[in-house]
């Protein structure tokens, strides 16, 4: 989905970026040192980078030997080409991911799910591209959050993309994913989890 004018000037603001450093990334990584995954030098997925901030941070910190991102809209991508050049950056969509199945390390999701109708199918899908054994890094944002920013920030989100938390973690678990961490953000309605792929069959 593509965000309206307002969503777009905010989630590329200092604030958006601020928070996304000092909270969310910061979180994603101190979950990464508690339980001892290592990802520096892996193969990296930022899914939806939009403007790509997140992407350079990724690349700061962990220094993949590849780094890949994609966001749906061509103007974010455009931004991102010109902010961080290491990345291998295109315009793609999370329910249909441009990558063979197996190849990350990691995948990075900043609050992307809530504005996609099919969540459910990206979930799939990143499951498809992670490696057994690899990890997935998400942050979100439940109906009660999506339906306050509405209210009164005026954003446009569809109907469909909302889910309550419970549904969120049976359709983590529908996907294939073992959740590690699950840990609140604000109140009960941003959450970040990490979680993994199994390796199965001797994989």
């Amino acid at each position: 989905m593509r965000l309206s004018r307002v969503e777009f000037a905010v989630m590329n603001s200092s604030v958006r970026r601020l928070i996304l450093k000092w909270i969310e990334f910061r979180l994603f990584s101190s979950f990464l040192k508690k339980h001892s995954v290592s990802i520096t030098g892996g193969v990296i997925l930022d899914a939806g980078c939009g403007s790509g901030y997140s992407t350079k941070l990724i690349g700061a910190r962990y220094n993949p030997r590849e780094l890949v991102a994609f966001d749906i809209m061509p103007e974010q991508i455009e931004l991102a080409n010109r902010r961080y050049g290491r990345a291998r950056f295109f315009v793609g969509d999370v329910t249909e991911i441009n990558s063979p199945s197996d190849k990350y390390d990691a995948v990075f999701v900043f609050g992307v799910l809530h504005h996609i109708p099919e969540w459910e199918r990206a979930l799939r899908e990143i499951h498809r591209v992670l490696k057994p054994g690899g990890h997935m890094l998400i942050e979100e944002v439940d109906k009660k959050g999506v339906d306050f920013v509405e209210k009164y920030l005026h954003f446009s989100h569809p109907k469909e993309s909302r889910f309550y938390w419970t549904q969120f973690v049976e359709e983590l678990q529908t996907a294939g994913f073992d959740i590690i961490k699950d840990s609140k953000i604000i109140f009960n309605i941003f959450h970040a989890y990490l979680c993994m792929k199994p390796v199965t069959n001797g994989r």
